[in-house]
């Protein structure tokens, strides 16, 4: 019989409460105001409207989650909440509490958790797909129980859990040792493909024709690691889009919700110092830096017209350089650098930026640029 990994409870990790901290607040009537992929971004409670109250329930939610709290703790901060602002939502506290905090708990974990799985791939090549194995589990997502594909196959594209609301399915990493022990093999295409096969639903209530994958809730088709990445892309599409008027407004905005995870981009580049000292090689993830300023972009486009963003990352291996050429301390301003750095020169498909004595060399691509050299001056 094989052997089955864990399910098991999982604990806090920075990587979770880091997604979760850099959550742009959006007000919204209904949760299908807002579906898919801009829920990897966006912290939103259907029927909070205000400011205010969206602020405090998500001061709430983040102060629950980092603190490792249960949720009756939670449903006491947010029976202070609903007082102090006189709140008559929709529902039962109950309900509405645990839709509230263990959704925005699932999707942070799994942001982190494919983040972690991202950073090892290179040792765990492997997901595998595991339910809750209980009765509460849906038919759907009983069929999808033990599927085994690679990290990178576009099934967890979409299937990455939860799948769903109050879904509690999770993805484990696997090396092909453990595939062996386990005496499991890589499931099919042809079991996979009928999955990713979309079908229209109806909206009940507009009667609006919406699209729907087999055995995934309304807006839950998407992985919320990849569309962390995924809707910075799109917020630096959109700001290469924009007059440039409007882009030198909006900019300083989106740096600074990036800003917010700047301690954890610091202690990913103290990692990767340690792991240099060590000769570790680590594949690693992309990190976002920031969006080019506005006027560095103009000049961008002027000599490239083609250029669709304004966003910059980092890859492991351009942080392992940084560290070398600048030192740990100067590195960690790679993200100011980013922002603030003055145009120095084009040429051809790479653009030059400057800042205390920093030159970085970003590679501009199609849906994002990234950095490929650091050089002291």
């Amino acid at each position: 019989m094989p052997v089955s990994p864990q399910y098991g409870r999982i604990i806090k990790f920075d990587e979770a409460v880091s997604h979760l901290k850099q959550k742009i607040q959006i007000p919204t009537e209904s949760y299908k105001d807002l579906l898919g992929h801009i829920h990897a971004r966006a912290f939103t409670v259907a029927g909070a409207t205000k400011t205010q109250l969206l602020d405090d329930l998500y001061k709430s939610v983040v102060a629950s989650i980092e603190q490792g709290e249960t949720i009756t703790s939670f449903r006491k901060r947010f029976d202070e909440v609903v007082a102090k602002h006189g709140w008559s939502y929709n529902g039962k506290r109950g309900w509405r509490t645990q839709v509230i905090y263990q959704n925005n708990k699932n999707t942070a974990r799994a942001a982190g958790r494919w983040q972690q799985q991202e950073r090892i791939k290179h040792r765990r090549p492997y997901l595998l797909y595991l339910t809750a194995g209980d009765q509460r589990v849906r038919k759907e997502h009983q069929k999808w129980h033990y599927i085994l594909l690679p990290l990178d196959h576009k099934f967890w594209d979409s299937h990455y859990p939860p799948n769903g609301w109050m879904c509690r399915c999770k993805v484990v990493s696997l090396s092909d040792a453990d595939i062996e022990r386990m005496g499991i093999t890589v499931t099919p295409d042809h079991v996979v493909e009928p999955l990713l096969k979309p079908f229209k639903v109806a909206d009940p209530e507009t009667g609006e024709e919406l699209e729907k994958l087999p055995g995934i809730d309304l807006g839950w088709n998407y992985n919320p690691g990849k569309a962390w990445l995924g809707a910075d892309k799109s917020t630096g599409e959109m700001l290469g889009r924009l007059d440039k008027n409007l882009r030198e407004v909006a900019t300083p905005i989106f740096n600074e919700i990036i800003n917010q995870g700047e301690s954890y981009f610091k202690k990913q580049l103290a990692t990767a110092a340690a792991k240099q000292a060590l000769s570790k090689i680590d594949s690693g993830t992309v990190f976002v830096l920031g969006h080019m300023q506005s006027d560095v972009f103009e000049k961008v486009i002027a000599k490239s017209p083609k250029t669709k963003s304004t966003l910059i990352v980092i890859e492991h291996h351009a942080m392992m350089s940084a560290i070398n050429v600048l030192g740990y301390e100067k590195a960690t301003e790679l993200i100011n650098i980013v922002q603030a750095g003055t145009y120095v020169s084009f040429n051809t498909s790479v653009v030059k930026l400057e800042l205390n004595g920093v030159i970085i060399t970003v590679q501009i691509d199609g849906d994002f640029n990234r950095v490929v050299a650091i050089q002291k001056i």
